[in-house]
């Protein structure tokens, strides 16, 4: 069998025309370690070369949910570090065109990082790396938007030591449910105080307050609609709970059942407030219309209004270190 492959080789890369020698009836036959055989044919074949197959110790699998994400990371050489990230996959597309422009960003997002906290290299990849194997959870993720993880080798000086491996992913959507949550809100000497009536008082709604001012993404600035703000705050509260698996709990401290009734004390002057009301899924993600009530800059205050949920999911988000 090495003599047959010895001569094959010689035969590519010798100047005899290769395509002469495979004819329409030429074939190899490879006998696997299992003692199977492959066959395959050489017809139309005009080169042959030999080539060493790239092996990586890392390996990435993905529980995905809608608003979080769980990563299973298997490592076969205990003693190698290896760095994991993820980013929506439009700017991911967009800004590392190439592995090599990635590696180059992760190094020196890690220099920068030992920069800002007066550490060293080795230090701060000790502190955003993983050995063995490994279960962590990215949160923070909107629901039907794509998002790539990634991860690779990483050595002490920040230099990746194996090939990206990298998981193109959306994130599931929502179940939607026609259930609504009615609200009602009057001034009071003490501030607003806001009623809430579901009207299924066996599930779990969200309950909130908020200037508009504030609906940005607090890394990118960009403007965040109703949905998009109130989904990202919540998602990004849940990755405690994840990691102590006391997903109940989230609920438990931070979502109402039944009828509720909340005063928020002191408002500012000349600033717009939401009051918005939603009931949440299992993943806490919103999965009905939104009740919103709107608390104008002279303090008056509108009429409740639905904030249906969007035909397409739009937005972008940035980039999360979650370790």
């Amino acid at each position: 069998m090495k003599t047959i492959l010895r001569n094959i080789a010689l035969c590519a890369f010798s100047f005899c025309s290769i395509a002469t020698y495979a004819q329409q009836d030429r074939n190899v036959v490879f006998h696997m370690s299992d003692k199977t055989t492959k066959t395959v044919s050489l017809a139309g074949v005009d080169s042959l070369t030999f080539e060493k197959a790239v092996r990586t110790p890392l390996n990435l699998d993905l529980e995905i949910h809608s608003t979080y994400i769980k990563e299973i990371m298997t490592c076969s050489d205990p003693n190698m570090s290896y760095y994991v990230s993820y980013l929506e996959k439009e700017l991911f597309d967009e800004y590392y065109p190439t592995d090599d422009k990635l590696i180059a960003e992760d190094k020196q997002w890690i220099e920068e990082m030992a920069k800002s906290y007066d550490s060293s290299v080795a230090d701060m990849v000790k502190s955003w790396t993983y050995q063995g194997n490994n279960e962590e959870y990215q949160a923070n993720l909107l629901p039907g938007h794509e998002y790539v993880v990634w991860m690779h080798g990483m050595d002490e000086n920040a230099n990746s030591t194996t090939p990206v491996t990298k998981i193109a992913f959306r994130a599931k959507d929502v179940d939607r449910i026609a259930n609504t949550v009615t609200l009602t809100a009057e001034k009071t000497a003490e501030g607003i105080n806001v009623t809430a009536s579901p009207d299924d008082k066996t599930k779990n709604y969200t309950l909130g307050f908020f200037p508009t001012s504030k609906m940005r993404d607090e890394m990118t600035g960009m403007p965040q609609g109703t949905r998009d703000y109130m989904q990202t705050g919540i998602s990004s509260s849940l990755y405690d709970y994840l990691v102590s698996n006391e997903m109940s709990r989230f609920f438990e401290n931070n979502a109402f059942q039944g009828d509720a009734n909340i005063t928020y004390t002191n408002p500012s002057r000349n600033t717009e407030y939401y009051i918005v009301a939603a009931y949440l899924d299992d993943d806490a993600a919103i999965c009905s219309d939104i009740s919103q009530i709107t608390v104008n800059r002279d303090g008056s205050l509108s009429d409740v209004t639905m904030v249906k949920a969007p035909a397409k999911f739009l937005g972008k988000t940035v980039r999360r270190h979650a370790k």
